[in-house]
């Protein structure tokens, strides 16, 4: 479907006529007529993102639609989801000889810290291969295991399910996913730990957000959030982590709801937190955070805003040397690709670009907001130099 026809089937859906559409949007009925009608291809990124916000949805839904059902019928994502949510957990019973010696706990509990530090550095071709086994031999120690050494395999199953759902979300099947999230509960109040709920909503905040449910992805990270706020004196870092991670998502939430003044006051709050701990967390068990993270997310915020020049010029202060993960590093390029090519800064923007291919080629593919932006800079009259090489690698039309 083109970006015209997706527009029809979402306002239709939401029982807009395009009159009430163009006003709820801020947004020329003339565009939306000429995109419904075929007469344009597409439009700028703020537009869709106004659209897509007006109807709902989310900017990415509406200019890229779904992801193709061959894909969604892989045969790494199927094994995820059977192993998610399997089928013997709905038989009266289950043999499990083949599975009677559990794995070792702490060699598993490495496994699933590697795997997450796959899912960190973008290569979704690994998860797909390792996490249907993680979630396996989880179950198993789970089941096997008593005692102290239960509530440790507990924490493993409940840690392994929220990067299935992570994977699962990043092919577009987040009902699943959010389905997995809320069965992974009960290992993680098995665990023993406090903080493993609080990482899981974390989880479920984000793929809300995903899915156009900004309020909801709000008010669970801010509730979350408030529900384990740390005494900064005495708190570990893992605490502070968890807790500014929540603060984030909720932050990220509120500027994609067009709630700005909320969202800065979130990102003030988490700033705090992010001085705290003094460096960036480079635990892979609990949640990415730290001075650099609040700064790439300050960056999101103005982007959000439309305040273009605000996002580059704290662009400049982010150091990409850091210890913060690649997959935030290429998040936040992206973001900042977006504001150059809003500010007429083509040739810069596909030298960022450039940059997130050399980082994580596989997650700049599945990037929604990369492909606009590269498909808004195809539509100029001279398109710079380079972007048609990255647009066959992404595969948007031209």
């Amino acid at each position: 479907m083109t970006i015209g026809e997706r527009l029809k089937v979402a306002r239709s859906y939401a029982d807009l006529s395009q009159e009430i559409l163009a006003e709820r949007a801020g947004v020329s009925i003339d565009t939306i007529r000429k995109l419904e009608q075929g007469q344009r291809q597409g439009a700028r990124i703020s537009t869709l993102g106004a659209l897509a916000h007006a109807l709902g949805i989310t900017t990415t839904a509406l200019a890229e639609g779904v992801i193709p059902q061959e894909e969604r019928r892989s045969d790494e994502l199927l094994a995820i989801r059977r192993t998610l949510i399997p089928a013997s957990d709905f038989l009266p019973s289950a043999d499990h000889d083949e599975e009677d010696t559990p794995p070792d706990i702490a060699a598993l509990r490495r496994s699933v810290e590697d795997a997450w530090g796959s899912y960190h550095a973008a290569d979704f071709v690994t998860l797909t291969r390792t996490v249907p086994q993680l979630l396996t031999e989880a179950r198993v120690a789970a089941r096997e295991y008593t005692n102290g050494e239960a509530q440790k395999a507990n924490a493993i199953l409940a840690k392994a399910s929220q990067l299935g759902a992570h994977v699962l979300t990043r092919s577009q099947m987040e009902d699943l996913a959010l389905h997995g999230l809320d069965r992974a509960r009960t290992a993680a109040a098995n665990s023993g730990d406090p903080l493993l709920n609080a990482m899981l909503s974390n989880s479920v905040s984000w793929i809300f957000m995903r899915t156009g449910r900004l309020s909801d992805s709000e008010n669970v990270a801010v509730a979350t959030a408030d529900s384990i706020e740390p005494k900064f004196r005495n708190s570990t870092a893992s605490e502070v982590s968890v807790y500014g991670g929540l603060l984030l998502s909720a932050m990220t939430a509120a500027a994609r709801h067009r709630r700005y003044d909320t969202a800065r006051e979130l990102l003030s709050v988490a700033r705090a937190a992010a001085v705290r701990i003094g460096e960036d967390s480079t635990d892979r068990w609990t949640s990415v955070f730290g001075p650099t993270a609040v700064a790439m997310q300050a960056v999101s915020v103005e982007t959000a805003a439309g305040e273009w020049g605000a996002a580059l010029r704290l662009a400049q202060k982010v150091p990409l040397m850091g210890k913060t993960p690649d997959s935030w590093k290429v998040w936040f390029l992206v973001d900042v690709a977006h504001a150059q090519s809003q500010t007429h800064r083509d040739t810069e923007a596909v030298e960022t670009l450039k940059t997130v291919r050399q980082i994580a080629p596989d997650w700049l593919r599945r990037s929604g907001l990369a492909k606009a932006v590269i498909r808004e800079m195809l539509e100029h009259p001279r398109p710079p130099r380079g972007v048609k090489a990255l647009a066959k690698f992404m595969g948007v039309a031209h």
